[in-house]
C-alpha cells in the first residue's frame, strides 16, 4: 500500500508544473506599426530584353500595420512607395502587401520578412511612350534585419529588403516588351510601435 501512495505522490508531483505552464493564458495580440525611410535602389529588366536596363537610385517610404500575434511573429500589412526621376521623366512605384515577420529568437531582434501582394506602377518616362503608363504587378517581398528593444513598446528597426514587381507586358515607344519585372532593393530604418 505504502509503495501505491508514493506513486500516487510522485506522479502528481510531477505532473503540478506542467499543469501550472499550461493555465496560464497566452498574451493577447497587440497593435503592431513600422514607419521608416530606405536608400532603394531600383531596376527594371525582362527576359528576353537586349538592351542592360540601368541600375537608378532614389528614396522610399515604407510603413507596416498589423498585429504582434506572439512575441515573434507579426502580421499585418505594408505599403512600400517610391519615386525615381530624371531628365527623361519619373517613375512611382507602391506595393501593397501582406506581410509576415518571423523573430527566430525571442530575446534577440533579429528578424525576417516576407509577403506578397499587388505594385501599382506609373510612369512618365517619355521614351516608354507619349502618355504616362499605369500598370499593375504581382508584388513579392523578400527581407530581414535587426529591432533594437524587441519587447518595448518602442523600437528602432534597420532592415534590407527586395520588393519585386512581376509587371508583364509593358507597350513602349517602339514597341511590346514582354516580361517585365522590377526590382526595388532597399537599406533603411523605421520607428517600431507595439
Amino acid at each position: 500500500m505504502k509503495r501505491t501512495w508514493s506513486c500516487v505522490v510522485l506522479a502528481w508531483l510531477i505532473s503540478a508544473p506542467v499543469q501550472a505552464q499550461d493555465a496560464q493564458p497566452a498574451p493577447p495580440a497587440r497593435l503592431w506599426i513600422v514607419a521608416g525611410g530606405s536608400s532603394t535602389t531600383i531596376r527594371g529588366d525582362c527576359q528576353d530584353c537586349e538592351v542592360a536596363f540601368p541600375y537608378r537610385h532614389t528614396g522610399a517610404l515604407l510603413g507596416d500595420v498589423g498585429y504582434s500575434v506572439t512575441t515573434r511573429l507579426d502580421v499585418g500589412g505594408e505599403l512600400f512607395w517610391s519615386k525615381w526621376h530624371n531628365d527623361s521623366g519619373q517613375i512611382n512605384a507602391t506595393a501593397i502587401d501582406a506581410v509576415v515577420q518571423f523573430r527566430p529568437w525571442e530575446t534577440k531582434g533579429f528578424f525576417l520578412k516576407g509577403g506578397a501582394g499587388m505594385a501599382f506602377v506609373r510612369n512618365w518616362v517619355h521614351s516608354l511612350g507619349p502618355h504616362p503608363d499605369s500598370s499593375k504587378a504581382l508584388a513579392v517581398v523578400i527581407g530581414g534585419g535587426w529591432e533594437f528593444n524587441p519587447k518595448g513598446p518602442l523600437g528602432l528597426q534597420l532592415f534590407a529588403t527586395q520588393h519585386v514587381g512581376a509587371l508583364g507586358d509593358l507597350q513602349t515607344a517602339d514597341g511590346m516588351v514582354p516580361n517585365v519585372t522590377a526590382n526595388f532593393w532597399s537599406v533603411g530604418a523605421a520607428i517600431v510601435v507595439r
